[in-house]
C-alpha cells in the first residue's frame, strides 16, 4: 500500500478526509448547509493556483469538486479562506445556476457573497491571494483597471 497523500496546515498533516470534515463544517456555518456533495483533490505542484472549483454536468446535475495546493505554506485561517473562497464558487453554480459571473469567476455575485461573508462572520475572503502585492508593486493603475474590467464583465 502507498504513502498516503497529505496536507500540512500549521505542522499538521490534513488528509482529504479533514478537508471534508472542513467544508461540512463551513457548508453549515456559512452556506445554511445548502451546498451537496463535494470532493477533494491535489492540485499538480506545477500550478500557479492555490485552490479551484471545478464541476462537472451529468445527468443527474453537477459533480462538484475543489482542488487544493500542496506546494504552500498553510495556516488553518488560510485553508479556511480558501474553501469558503471555492465554496463561494459552487454556491453560484449549484445553488444560484449561474455558469458564468464576470469573466474570471469574481463578479457580482462573488463579491455579494464576499460582503455578506464579510458583515455577518468578520470573514475576509480575497479575490486573489496576491492581488495586492500585484496591484501596488508591478501595475499600480493600469492593473487595477483591467482586473476591474475582467471582475465586472
Amino acid at each position: 500500500m502507498g504513502r498516503k497523500i497529505t496536507l500540512n496546515v500549521d505542522g499538521n498533516e490534513l488528509t482529504k478526509a479533514d478537508l471534508k470534515e472542513r467544508f461540512d463544517k463551513y457548508n453549515e456555518l456559512y452556506f445554511e448547509g445548502k451546498l451537496g456533495k463535494c470532493s477533494f483533490y491535489w492540485m499538480s505542484p506545477n500550478q500557479n493556483n492555490y485552490g479551484k472549483y471545478v464541476d462537472q454536468p451529468t445527468k443527474n446535475g453537477i459533480i462538484s469538486k475543489i482542488g487544493v495546493a500542496r506546494n504552500t505554506i498553510w495556516t488553518e485561517e488560510n485553508l479556511r479562506e480558501l474553501l469558503v473562497h471555492e465554496m463561494i464558487h459552487m454556491y453560484i453554480r449549484t445553488i444560484e445556476g449561474k455558469k458564468l459571473d464576470g469573466v474570471l469567476g469574481h463578479g457580482r455575485r462573488f463579491r455579494a457573497h464576499c460582503k455578506r461573508l464579510r458583515k455577518e462572520h468578520g470573514l475576509n475572503i480575497r479575490i486573489h491571494a496576491d492581488f495586492g502585492y500585484i496591484n501596488k508593486k508591478l501595475y499600480p493603475k493600469l492593473w487595477d483597471r483591467v482586473l476591474t474590467w475582467l471582475i465586472d464583465w
